[in-house]
């Protein structure tokens, strides 16, 4: 169960210096980079968190992305609040329309509330509009000029520096350095600095560690915990229905 706190990357390097592993050189960069890669390969998104929606300009088909996007977007235009879609390609990027052109906003005003309102009209070839695709640090857009709204999965970053952080939970802390640490000691046996059997000691260990890193992670805290028990009571008339409601089923037996 993570609870929220990290811890910098200087830690992980200090880990890394430490016993058992005692890796005398060992580069940030290359920490940082092991770090996004076992994140992904964990394939949970515990450790992100949910960042926006910020708002992206668009400036000739294209906006920057921000510097912690990880995945998992949703992205829609920002005057008209219209969802965008995913494309697979850069193709529609040839019109030169832009949502201001395309759109006409109507405000009006509800009679029983006195509340302002706004209907938005569009054009024909509008919806064609409404779509984006993700390059390098980059978000496309089909229109050229305006601005966009964006929520998506973040990695957590430290705001001074900009290198990764990590949720302090021992299991998980012990299994990206583990992860790391494999990395490592790989590289020193194809430069024959280490033997094929300290590398298996450190494979292992990996192998062991990252399965609890990631049982660690989808670990419910109590809250979790009941909530996940109410959904699995509530379509069930008593809290046994579900082990005895179907005890005979598909058998034969006497009534």
């Amino acid at each position: 169960m993570l609870t929220g706190k990290t811890v910098s990357i200087d830690y992980i390097i200090e880990r890394l210096k430490s016993p058992p592993f005692a890796f005398s050189k060992v580069d940030k960069d290359d920490v940082a980079e092991f770090i996004w890669e076992i994140v992904g390969l964990i394939g949970l998104s515990e450790p992100l968190y949910d960042a926006g929606p910020i708002t992206i300009d668009i400036v000739a088909h294209r906006g920057i992305l921000p510097y912690n996007y990880y995945g998992d977007e949703t992205v829609r235009e920002y005057t008209t609040g219209t969802m965008m879609h995913s494309m697979s390609d850069l193709f529609f990027l040839s019109s030169n329309e832009n949502i201001s052109e395309s759109t006409e906003v109507i405000t009006d005003t509800d009679p029983a509330t006195g509340e302002e309102f706004y209907t938005t009209v569009f054009s024909d070839s509008t919806p064609e509009l409404y779509r984006y695709k993700l390059q390098g640090n980059y978000i496309f857009t089909a229109f050229e000029e305006g601005k966009i709204e964006m929520a998506y999965k973040a990695f957590p970053v430290d705001n001074t520096t900009g290198l990764p952080v990590l949720q302090d939970d021992a299991k998980y802390l012990r299994g990206i350095i583990s992860y790391i640490a494999e990395r490592l000691a790989l590289g020193m046996f194809f430069r024959d600095e280490i033997s094929e059997k300290k590398y298996d000691i450190i494979q292992r260990e990996y192998l062991f560690n990252i399965g609890a890193a990631r049982s660690s992670i989808i670990m419910p805290d109590k809250s979790k915990m009941q909530t996940l028990i109410n959904r699995w009571k509530s379509p069930h008339p008593y809290y046994a229905h579900f082990d005895s409601g179907f005890k005979y089923l598909g058998s034969k037996h006497n009534s």
